[in-house]
């Protein structure tokens, strides 16, 4: 009789106990799942996030490399101006006014200029042209005289005498001006002088009124 009550007191209380049995596994389940979860989301994260170290590494390194381009582009960006620039040489200067009494070598000073790649090619107050670079070189240059006057010129390159010109009305009948000219190719070298002065033959004077000119430009340079 005892037993029979015991089964009477137990049957209910197993019957109670047993959803709480069922929620508690279903609870640890839910959990246990969500866990499950995190974990490949995790592990997903940091395959990505390894992934994206490397694409930083890859990144890195492209800028790395366009940075370098652009530097050896800039670079020889910086080596063609220079060189186009230093290879931009040429003046044109002309004698506003006649000159007289000249003694023989004597620069001729061509006052007025007209072209001038740089302050520093030609000096109207010396009438010397100084070479900013090695090469060769087209100079040109014209002497004119009044009538019944003559007039040798020459081209000096540091003093020494490349070509020489003579303009002479002295012998000639028309009344009229004569002129001179030469154009010499010539090698000269970075901070040579190149003028014109007069020769030891002549009246020393030489017509200025635009007709009188010296001109030079580089045609190619080289050490």
């Amino acid at each position: 009789m005892y037993f029979g009550f015991c089964l009477l007191v137990l049957i209910p209380l197993i019957s109670a106990l047993l959803p709480v049995k069922n929620n508690e596994d279903a609870v640890i389940n839910f959990f246990e799942h969500k866990y499950e979860e995190l974990k490949a989301l995790v592990g997903d994260l940091e395959s990505k996030l390894e992934s994206t170290e490397g694409m930083n590494i890859e990144y890195a390194d492209r800028l790395t490399s366009a940075e370098k381009l652009i530097k050896e582009l800039s670079d020889s960006h910086d080596d063609h101006k220079r060189a186009f620039t230093d290879s931009q040489v040429a003046f044109y200067a002309k004698l506003s006014g006649s000159l007289h009494g000249l003694s023989a070598h004597q620069t001729i000073k061509f006052d007025e200029i007209v072209t001038n790649t740089s302050a520093s090619l030609y000096d109207t107050a010396t009438g010397i042209f100084t070479a900013p670079v090695s090469g060769m070189y087209v100079i040109s240059w014209t002497a004119n005289v009044n009538y019944k006057q003559a007039q040798a010129t020459e081209l000096t390159v540091n003093d020494v005498v490349k070509a020489s010109a003579y303009a002479d009305t002295a012998q000639g009948g028309d009344g009229d001006y004569g002129s001179a000219s030469q154009t010499v190719v010539l090698q000269v070298n970075k901070g040579e002088k190149v003028l014109v002065r007069t020769g030891t033959d002549g009246n020393g004077d030489v017509h200025g009124a635009d007709y009188s000119t010296f001109s030079a430009f580089l045609l190619f340079p080289h050490a």
